[in-house]
């Protein structure tokens, strides 16, 4: 089972990954969301904070190595942003604060659960 968490964990990262960097006038994102409907700063900055909170929630699950797990969440979320500079997609800060907070309320809320548990 732990291989298997692993292997979702990567395909989850590689997934979002390219989600990020991919450039919102690409005729992959074109053809699925019109230009129109692509959604707004807001709900971009609410699928920020899921996408990280759900990456931080998976490593932490498949993973050992928790302090390395939140360094790796903490430096990917500001990674992706400066990487979208080279991709058209445009850097923006609030998207690196949105990342953080998914990354937080993550780890906040599985020390708490696990925590308990003890």
């Amino acid at each position: 089972m732990s291989k298997f968490l692993k292997l979702l964990s990567f395909i989850y990262l590689t997934l979002i990954t390219i989600a990020f960097l991919i450039p919102l006038n690409s005729p992959i994102i074109t053809i699925l969301v019109e230009k129109q409907k692509q959604p707004s700063n807001e709900i971009s900055f609410f699928f920020h904070l899921t996408l990280l909170f759900l990456l931080y929630l998976f490593l932490y699950i498949s993973f050992s190595k928790k302090n390395i797990i939140l360094l790796f969440c903490i430096f990917y979320s500001v990674l992706i942003e400066i990487l979208q500079l080279f991709t058209s997609r445009g850097f923006q800060f609030y998207d690196i604060i949105f990342n953080l907070i998914g990354v937080l309320i993550s780890f906040i809320l599985l020390s708490h659960y696990y925590n308990k548990k003890k």
